[in-house]
C-alpha cells in the first residue's frame, strides 16, 4: 500500500489499490509499449469527439430544417457567449486532469481521492456560478454583441435554458477529465454517445412532437447533459473512485492555477477568431462560404489530432508524476511520430478528394473553387498542427499552463493577427490568409519545443 501520509495511516480498505484502477478499464501510461499505450488510449478520446461533432450537426440540422432561419440565427449568435463561458470553467476540469494524472503516475492514492472530492465539489459550485452568470447577464451581453432585435428574445430563452445545463456540464467535463487521468478513456466515451444518442431522441420530440422552439433544443441539451454527468457520477461512486473525503484547499488551489489558464486560453482564442473573421470578410461572399465550409471540413480532421493532445497531457502527467522523465523524452518522439504519420495520410486523402468533400458542404463551385485554393495551402502541412498539439500537451501535462496559455495567445492570437494585417496589405490573397494557420502552428510548436528543453534541464538536475 503506498500512501504520502505517514503520520495518519489509513486503513486497506478505506484506500483501494491501484491494481484496482487497472482492473477497471485504466490504462496505467507509465508501463509498457509507449506506441501501443498511447493509440489505444486516444481511439475512445477520437470516438467521443466524433459523436460530440455528429449531434452537434444533428441539433443544428434540427433548428435549420424544423424551426427555420430565424431560429438558426438565434441560436448561432449565441454561441461566442456560451462558448466563451463554458470553456473558462471546463479549463479548471482540464487542471484536475493534469494533477490527478501526476498523483496517479507517482501512485500517492490519499491525495489523488482528496483531489477526486475537492475537483468535484468545485465543479458543482463553478457550474452554479456558471449558471447565474449565464441567466442574468445573457440579454445584456447579447444586446452588446449587436445581435439583431428580430432574434434577442429566441437567443435570450435560448441561453438561459441553456446555461441550466452548466452544472452537468461542468461536472460531466470534470469526471471525465478525473476518468482520463487514471488512464479510463472508454467510460467517458460511453456516456458522451449514450448523450448524443438521447440528444437526438429528444430533439425530435421535442421541436417536432411538442413543437417547443428555441427552447426544445435547450432542453434537449439540459436533459442530455444531466443524464451523461448523473452516469458518470453514478459510476464513480459505484468503483469508489469518488468518496468522500476532506477539504485540501491547496490541492483545489493546484487545480485552479493549473486549469485556469488553459479556460483563459480556450476564451482568447474564441474572441481572436472574431478578429480573423474581419480580415476574412474583406474578400467577399464566396470567400466568407469557401472559409466557413473549409472550417466545417477541417473539424472533421481536428478530431484525432485533439484525441492525440488529449492522450499526451495523460501519458505526460503519469510519467511526471512517476519521475519517468526519460519515458516522457522517448514518448515525445514516439507519439509525435504516430500523430504526424496519421494526419499526413489523413490530411493527403481529404486534399485528394477535396473537390467532393467541399462540394457536400456547398455545391456552388465559385465557393468549391475558393475552398480548394485554402486546402492547397493548408492540407499538405496539416501535420504540423498535429505537432502543436502533441507538444502542447507535454508542457501542459507537466503542470506549466501559464507558459502553455502565453505560447498559444502570443502564436495563435497576437502574431496571427498581425500575420493577416501584413498579408492583407501586401498580398491580399485568399492563400496568404490560409498560409497564417500553419505558420503560427509551427511558431507555437516551435515555442514549445524550446519550453520543453527548457524545463527539462530542470527535471534532470
Amino acid at each position: 500500500m503506498v500512501t504520502d501520509d505517514k503520520e495518519q495511516p489509513v486503513e486497506s480498505h478505506r484506500l483501494f489499490e491501484l491494481g484496482e484502477y487497472v482492473r477497471m478499464k485504466t490504462n496505467d501510461l507509465t508501463q509498457g509499449s509507449i506506441g501501443k499505450g498511447f493509440v489505444l488510449f486516444a481511439i475512445p478520446l477520437f470516438l467521443g469527439s466524433l459523436f460530440q461533432q455528429l449531434y452537434n450537426t444533428v441539433d443544428m440540422l434540427f433548428v435549420g430544417n424544423v424551426l427555420g432561419k430565424n431560429a438558426a440565427a438565434a441560436v448561432g449568435a449565441s454561441s461566442i457567449l456560451v462558448t466563451c463561458l463554458i470553456n473558462l470553467f471546463t479549463g479548471v476540469a482540464v487542471g484536475a486532469g493534469i494533477v490527478i494524472s501526476q498523483l496517479f503516475g507517482a501512485k500517492k492514492e490519499k491525495d489523488m481521492k482528496e483531489s477526486v472530492w475537492i475537483a468535484v465539489l468545485a465543479g458543482a459550485v463553478g457550474g452554479l456560478i456558471l449558471t447565474v452568470i449565464g441567466v442574468t447577464c445573457s440579454q445584456a451581453v447579447l444586446v452588446r454583441l449587436h445581435t439583431p432585435a428580430n432574434i434577442i428574445p429566441d437567443a435570450v430563452l435560448y441561453v438561459r435554458i441553456y446555461f441550466l445545463a452548466a452544472i452537468p456540464m461542468v461536472l460531466y467535463n470534470m469526471c471525465s477529465g478525473i476518468l482520463r487521468a487514471q488512464g479510463d478513456s472508454r467510460t467517458p466515451f460511453h456516456a458522451l454517445a449514450a448523450g448524443g444518442v438521447l440528444n437526438v431522441i429528444t430533439d425530435a420530440v421535442f421541436l417536432i412532437l411538442l413543437d417547443w422552439g428555441v427552447a426544445g433544443v435547450a432542453v434537449a441539451t439540459l436533459f442530455s447533459q444531466s443524464m451523461t454527468a448523473v452516469f458518470l457520477l453514478i459510476h464513480m461512486l459505484h468503483h469508489r473512485i469518488l468518496t468522500r473525503q476532506r477539504l485540501r484547499w491547496d490541492l483545489l488551489g493546484k487545480i485552479i492555477c493549473v486549469g485556469v489558464p488553459v479556460g483563459i486560453q480556450s476564451m482568447i482564442l474564441t474572441l481572436s477568431n472574431v478578429v480573423v473573421q474581419y480580415h476574412i470578410n474583406g474578400f467577399g461572399e464566396n470567400v466568407i462560404a469557401a472559409f466557413a465550409v473549409y472550417f466545417k471540413a477541417e473539424n472533421l480532421l481536428c478530431l484525432p489530432i485533439i484525441a492525440f493532445g488529449q492522450a499526451m497531457v495523460t501519458f505526460t502527467g503519469q510519467n511526471y508524476g512517476a519521475g519517468k522523465y526519460e519515458r516522457i523524452q522517448r514518448g515525445i518522439l514516439v507519439c509525435n511520430g504516430i500523430a504526424a504519420a496519421v494526419l499526413v495520410v489523413l490530411s493527403w486523402s481529404a486534399l485528394a478528394a477535396g473537390n467532393w468533400i467541399l462540394s457536400a458542404f456547398c455545391p456552388d463551385q465559385q465557393v468549391v473553387a475558393e475552398g480548394m485554393r485554402i486546402i492547397s495551402v493548408t492540407f499538405p502541412v496539416y501535420f504540423v498542427y498535429s505537432l502543436f498539439e502533441v507538444t502542447g500537451g507535454v508542457v501542459r501535462g507537466i503542470g506549466k499552463s501559464v507558459p502553455s496559455m502565453v505560447i498559444v495567445i502570443v502564436n495563435l492570437c497576437v502574431i496571427r493577427i498581425l500575420m493577416l494585417e501584413i498579408s492583407d496589405r501586401v498580398f491580399h490573397s485568399v492563400q496568404a490568409v490560409a498560409a497564417v494557420y500553419p505558420l503560427t502552428w509551427l511558431m507555437a510548436t516551435l515555442s514549445f519545443v524550446g519550453y520543453y528543453l527548457y524545463v527539462r534541464k530542470q527535471m534532470l538536475q
